[in-house]
């Protein structure tokens, strides 16, 4: 008999967002009970009025479940497993991953080694990552087991501790929309160019605005950039986008390498 696939990445996802979840099902338990005493006590004018909050609150929540499955469980919705596909980096490369003290991208690029290594550089700084949601994913976050394949530093947006031109792959899963300010995420992103090789690769995914059922998730993701904001962002970095994907249009991936010396003699390739 065939297993059903408990969708424990969702569930995690609502742990982090609970308070939106929490306020949708307190109104709709609210609607509800205002109908029961209105019907009770003859107040119909309130039927309509509790009606009407109850659609609301229902649609809202089996949206934000909707999208929450989308992002987390849903076939070919891991944006750390497409980014490493994307990147075509080799079990034995040593791969750079940029993180908030999540840790899920870099364990997910580490178990596709076997010589290689992941160095993750935690660059949170409460002062710039102030989103509510974050801190929670930080505080939920497991600690994994010692891998030989996990290398563990602090760093910041100004200064990597790497050095010049020494890594070949960067990955970057939604970190730079956790920094409000644009000139972060512009110091963040030219200390990446900085520590890539020439024609390096940096993966980044970011949430976007849906493009895809927007009857069900237009109000989830509506107030999310586009995808060329993102692909603006890292064209005046410096970097050329080779490739884009939008699993379920929820998730903007994209693979943007640093020009190689001779870029300016060499045609551009998509691949």
């Amino acid at each position: 008999m065939a297993t059903v696939k408990r969708p424990r990445h969702t569930l995690q996802y609502i742990r982090i967002h609970w308070p939106v979840f929490f306020i949708l099902y307190g109104i709709l338990v609210f609607a509800i009970l205002l109908i029961g005493v209105g019907l009770a006590s003859g107040w119909y004018s309130f039927v309509p009025f509790s009606l009407a909050m109850m659609l609301v609150a229902s649609y809202l929540l089996v949206a934000f479940v909707y999208v929450a499955y989308r992002l987390n469980d849903a076939p070919n919705s891991d944006a750390a497993e497409l980014l490493f596909e994307m990147s075509q980096a080799q079990p034995s490369n040593n791969i750079v991953c940029i993180d908030l003290g999540l840790r899920t991208t870099a364990v997910t690029a580490a178990q596709r080694l076997t010589t290689g290594v992941v160095t993750v550089i935690d660059v949170y700084n409460p002062q710039s990552n102030t989103g509510a949601a974050l801190r929670r994913g930080r505080d939920l976050a497991r600690k994994p087991l010692y891998d030989p394949r996990l290398n563990w530093i602090d760093g910041s947006i100004d200064l990597l501790p790497l050095p010049d031109r020494s890594i070949g792959t960067v990955f970057m899963n939604q970190i730079l929309s956790e920094f409000w300010l644009s000139e972060e995420r512009d110091r963040l992103l030219a200390e990446v160019f900085r520590i890539l090789i020439p024609e390096g690769r940096l993966l980044v995914a970011e949430r976007i605005r849906s493009q895809i059922n927007p009857m069900l998730t237009g109000p989830v993701t509506f107030t999310l950039p586009g995808s060329e904001k993102w692909r603006a962002a890292l064209e005046d970095a410096g970097f050329i986008v080779q490739r884009e994907e939008c699993p379920h249009g929820l998730l903007y991936c994209v693979r943007a390498d640093r020009p190689g010396l001779t870029a300016g003699k060499q045609m551009r390739l998509r691949f």
